[in-house]
């Protein structure tokens, strides 16, 4: 008989997948592989991604997706909110021009979302509404989205009580005490990334008026924070005080004569004081006489 063909050498097993991608996968699938809620499971090194700049909008993409898909439920909430929560745990991260979009699209719809999580998850989703959606929107170029912005920072601003009494506005309702060391840090940051466009002409009275409400109410913040706003208030100040004075220069310069102008004019002119005459052609005095003679 013919000898059997020998067997087929085994297939070589195809490399398993890296912890981190097979992690990623679960989450992003939503399947559960024994019992154990696959985001749930894959929250912690989902949190650790969501910390590095270079991954951040990777994990934020996965995310959102499944905030849309409905896919984050009662069971599951609380172990997403931790990986939200380590999103923001460097608050200013938000501001880098190629993490906005994937920052704002996360932390909007979360907030749009915010029925799914606890009570004090929910408080904590609305100081994130200030501190990274208000945040970013103060790195705009558009003077009518940066005022809208600076005024929602005054507004929860007025929520805190002011240095002195005299100065609270009529009607002022102020957080409770125990609630206002979380919107604390959210709104100095607002204020921080609002001093950063005062270099702009168009953003100087708004960040004047919001460095103004802070001061106003400084005792609320830590002492760095009141040492640096008091800073702020000086650079305000200081330019303020350059503006009125370049603004009455232009408006005594409007109210000369011609002649009044050609004589401050002339008064700086790299002329001869000789009265005796020159090569430069006579001296103030010469000058002036002929004018009159015209």
């Amino acid at each position: 008989e013919a000898a059997a063909a020998p067997s087929p050498a085994p297939a070589a097993a195809a490399p398993a997948p890296s912890a981190a991608a097979s992690s990623d996968a679960a989450a992003a699938s939503g399947a559960a592989a024994d019992g154990v809620d696959e985001i749930t499971s894959a929250a912690p090194r989902l949190a650790q991604h969501i910390c590095s700049p270079k991954k951040f909008n990777r994990v934020a993409a996965m995310l959102y997706s499944l905030l849309e898909s409905g896919r984050v439920n009662a069971e599951n909430a609380s172990a997403f909110f931790s990986v939200l929560a380590a999103g923001v745990s460097t608050p200013r991260a938000c501001r880098a021009r190629e993490l906005r979009v994937a920052y704002r699209r996360l932390y909007l719809s979360a907030s749009l979302k915010e029925s799914l999580f606890g009570a004090e998850e929910r408080a904590m989703i609305d100081v994130w509404r200030l501190r990274v959606l208000v945040q970013i929107d103060l790195c705009t170029d558009d003077t009518f989205q940066f005022a809208g912005s600076v005024r929602k920072v005054i507004a929860k601003l007025e929520q805190l009580p002011c240095f002195y009494p005299a100065l609270e506005p009529a009607g002022a309702v102020h957080l409770p005490e125990a609630e206002r060391g979380r919107w604390i840090d959210a709104i100095f940051d607002c204020v921080d990334a609002a001093f950063e466009q005062h270099k702009h002409a168009w953003a100087r009275s708004s960040v004047d008026l919001l460095v103004k409400a802070a001061v106003e109410r400084r005792q609320n913040f830590s002492a760095p924070q009141q040492q640096v706003l008091q800073q702020w208030n000086a650079a305000c100040k200081g330019q303020k005080i350059q503006r009125q004075q370049q603004a009455a220069r232009d408006e005594r310069s409007k109210d000369l004569t011609s002649y009044e102008r050609k004589e401050k004019e002339w008064q700086s002119a790299d002329i001869t004081t000789s009265d005796g005459g020159g090569d430069l052609g006579g001296g103030i005095g010469n000058w002036l006489a002929k004018q009159n003679n015209n």
